[in-house]
């Protein structure tokens, strides 16, 4: 899964141009050229839900049916955080641009309140939730696992692969190959 918009392109810095990711592409081609699923994801700051929608389309329409779109919910940088008829808003606009219903990012304390907006559009819960703050690899059944229903499981920021030196979000998708394609080429 690959950051790849922000916001609706009011926002410049840490390699973000205009709301864009200047390395996204880049991860995404290797992840084509590999031919390994992937994801790209747009993270929602408040600052209009349908121009937000629309940026977010409108940058990664090369991706569309190809990767699978998900929506970055969280309370960092987000002025609309707790807002959950902007999120619908977003997630009502999305789909309509799109046709395609996108995952929804969300820590486990907020799920209850994003659970029925994403559920209203058809779209699949990436649930956050973490053992610990400490470094860890992959794991095929984190802490915690069957605790609630969700799509994606993030389980670590603070990942650590063979052949990556830093840090990385681990998931694990509960899904096979065919489950994931249906996201990419229509939603949940």
């Amino acid at each position: 899964m690959v950051q790849a918009t922000w916001g609706a392109g009011e926002f410049t810095g840490n390699g973000i141009v205009r709301g864009v990711w200047t390395g996204a592409d880049a991860k995404i081609q290797r992840c084509i050229a590999l031919s390994k699923p992937f994801g790209y994801m747009h993270y929602i700051r408040g600052v209009g839900a349908e121009a937000e929608a629309r940026f977010f389309a409108v940058n990664t329409v090369g991706y569309l049916h190809h990767g699978l779109p998900a929506v970055d919910w969280e309370a960092a940088d987000n002025t609309a955080w707790g807002d959950t008829a902007y999120l619908d808003r977003f997630l009502s606009r999305y789909v309509r641009l799109t046709g395609v219903h996108p995952l929804v990012y969300v820590q486990q304390s907020a799920m209850a309140s994003v659970a029925p907006v994403a559920s209203r559009h058809d779209c699949g819960l990436w649930v956050a939730q973490y053992a610990d703050d400490a470094p860890t690899g992959y794991q095929s059944h984190p802490w915690n696992e069957g605790a609630y229903a969700c799509a994606m499981r993030q389980y670590s920021p603070h990942g650590r692969l063979p052949g990556y030196a830093g840090d990385l979000d681990l998931n694990v998708f509960y899904g096979d190959r065919a489950a994931w394609n249906k996201y990419v080429m229509h939603g949940a």
